[in-house]
């Protein structure tokens, strides 16, 4: 009996509840524990059959039953619907079997509460799906990796994004979507943060339809019970950001290229302009002279090349510059520009080992606002780069599309392609990967021409993949206002009274020279307060002046003869023509502009002109 109590005692300070069942299936001792669940004094449930127990299951056997049967354990968990409302787990244990009848002795059962801790799962529950949420809704792509650098998990926008499912991403190596050139770099991150360091770095990954993005990584240790048990990274979406980065980059090198590249043409246009009026004034006075003559037009032609290269130099660095602007339909544009190439690709074709094949996909009109026939020498320059990539043949794919308020073309080849060093540079003037054939000014000018009409060049390029330009400028939504410009009147030159208002020196005394063959007279002012000072001192039937003077401008010039000589007719000799605006024709007196480098003859026909139709002006108004 003492002994009784003791054990009693002792499970009774158990916090499971007990109950000993006899062979009889009936209950011999419970704990107050199990007083507790069953809600009843032990002297009330004593001798009673285990089905009358808490965990009696409607249309099932009895958990002793099937216990002591089998003479195996059986383990169940019941839900809150049993008489102590309360989520339990309860195993029953057989008694060794009696030796002579084979028959079990009875059997214990341990009933544990486990309220708490379903109640615990099912908050954690709650708190895991709110996370996974959140991080489903995280605008970065986040995914987890073990000790193995193998994917673990990642979340709903990582799935998204890269157009990798769970299914195929989780147990493959992190490697799996890095591009080449970052594994390295990415590698040597993550053995970093497996040795608890954080890291951030940038590298290149690899989408399911092979496209390839630059990302912004952030890797962190995951620690478990004080031990790494694997990495997490956060991965963002960069590469709109580097685009616009490097696009930043090209404008702000090119502006400089381009700003260089202006000045040099400016003042070589002054020593040209010189070297072939001098040139032309020659030929005017050996015309018996067969063998200066021919030498002289050599010069002259030479000059003429050089005054090619000059125009794309300031094709490619003007900026800003104001032209005329009409509605171009980019769709008819580059539809009749394959024709006019078409016998280049044809030639070419003949020279290679494949056939070079035209695409075109312009089903509609696509009205952009720009100069034709500067939109029209982009996309020639284009098509010519790329029957050049095509060595072997292959396809030049070219259409036309508007997105949102833009209106787009492109030009794409099968090619040899670019590496990425060199696309950085294939829009700097002079840089060229075509050897004695190529000038390296097309793209450069093709730069200059699209960022002047507000647009942009886009190029995306790899070895052996081709090559695709993308051109985009602004959609057309309003017509142009155009500015009437008078015809030029040829008539009879008379001897006139000439301004000659140039900083140059040599331009100055050359168009001396050749007005006084003409026989005008001259007078030279070599700065803008010069000029103004001639002005106001005598009368002049014209004057030809350069824009770019030494204190005052030569636009300055010209709006102080339109208030005070309005009735002077005003000739602009530049290499600038493009930077003067159509509203400068109005604010200002201007009537002709001149772009260096300027053949002598053609400066004395339109001055010539000029003064004739002043002079019949002036006759018409005396007779009325």
């Amino acid at each position: 009996m003492a002994a009784d109590r003791m054990w009693e005692a002792t499970v009774d300070t158990i916090t499971d509840a007990v109950y000993i069942f006899g062979p009889d299936k009936r209950l011999k001792k419970i704990n107050r524990a199990g007083e507790t669940l069953e809600r009843a004094h032990r002297s009330f449930l004593i001798g009673r059959r285990c089905c009358d127990m808490l965990w009696r299951l409607e249309g099932t056997s009895c958990m002793v039953d099937r216990a002591m049967a089998s003479d195996a354990e059986v383990e169940v968990e019941l839900d809150a619907t049993n008489k102590a409302e309360r989520n339990l787990q309860v195993r029953v244990i057989p008694q060794t079997k009696d030796q002579q009848n084979e028959s079990a002795t009875g059997c214990i059962v341990i009933a544990r509460d486990i309220s708490e801790l379903r109640h615990a799962e099912e908050e954690g529950s709650k708190n895991r799906a709110f996370l996974a949420s959140l991080a489903d809704l995280a605008p970065d792509e986040i995914y987890t990796l073990d000790t193995d650098r193998r994917f673990t998990w990642m979340n709903q926008r990582a799935e998204e994004d890269s157009g990798l499912t769970r299914s195929v991403l989780l147990g493959q190596e992190f490697n799996m979507i890095v591009a080449a050139e970052s594994k390295d770099e990415a590698t040597a991150a993550i053995n970093r943060t497996l040795h608890g360091e954080q890291k951030q770095f940038e590298l290149r990954t690899i989408c399911a339809d092979g496209k390839v993005r630059c990302m912004d990584a952030h890797t962190s240790p995951l620690w478990h019970d004080g031990s790494i048990t694997g990495v997490m990274v956060f991965m963002s979406d960069i590469t709109e950001k580097k685009l616009a980065q490097e696009r930043a980059a090209r404008s702000d090198k090119l502006r400089a290229l381009g700003e260089l590249a202006a000045g040099v043409a400016h003042n070589l246009n002054n020593s040209l302009t010189v070297i072939q009026g001098r040139a032309q004034l020659l030929l005017m006075r050996s015309a018996e002279n067969e063998a200066a003559k021919k030498s002289l037009e050599v010069i002259t032609q030479a000059v003429g090349d050089c005054s090619q290269t000059l125009r794309r130099l300031l094709d490619f660095s003007r900026r800003n510059s104001s032209r005329h602007a009409v509605a171009v339909d980019l769709s008819e544009l580059v539809t009749s520009i394959v024709e006019i190439a078409r016998p280049k690709w044809q030639s070419e074709s003949a020279n290679r080992s494949g056939k070079i094949e035209v695409r075109v996909n312009a089903p509609q009109p696509v009205m952009a606002m720009g100069d034709s026939s500067e939109l029209r020498e982009v996309v020639l320059n284009l098509i010519f780069n790329a029957v050049d990539a095509m060595p072997q043949g292959g396809l030049i794919d070219i259409g036309t599309s508007i997105e949102g308020s833009t209106a787009r073309f492109w030009v794409a080849d099968s090619g040899s392609g670019m590496a990425e060093d060199v696309v950085a540079r294939i829009f700097e003037p002079f840089y060229s990967t075509k050897g004695e054939r190529g000038t390296g000014l097309g793209l450069s000018a093709s730069h200059g021409i699209i960022e002047n009409h507000g647009g942009d060049i886009n190029v995306i390029s790899a070895p052996e993949k081709g090559t695709r330009f993308d051109v985009i400028l602004p959609l057309h939504e309003s017509k142009p206002i155009a500015i009437a410009v008078a015809p030029t009147v040829a008539a009879e030159p008379k001897s006139a009274r000439v301004l000659v208002v140039e900083d140059e020196e040599n331009v100055r005394v050359l168009l001396n020279d050749a007005f006084r063959n003409e026989g005008h007279d001259v007078t030279e002012a070599a700065t803008g307060a010069e000029a103004l000072k001639r002005l106001d001192a005598g009368e002049f039937d014209l004057m030809i002046c350069d824009l770019g003077l030494p204190e005052l401008s030569g636009l300055h010039v010209a709006r102080w003869v339109k208030d005070h000589r309005p009735e002077l007719p005003v000739i602009i000799a530049t290499g600038y023509a493009e930077m003067i605006a159509d509203e400068d024709y109005q604010k200002a007196r201007i009537d002709e502009v001149i772009s260096k480098p300027y053949a002598v003859a053609d400066v004395l026909t339109r001055a010539n002109a000029i003064i004739a139709k002043q002079a019949a002006d002036i006759r018409e108004t005396v007779l009325v």
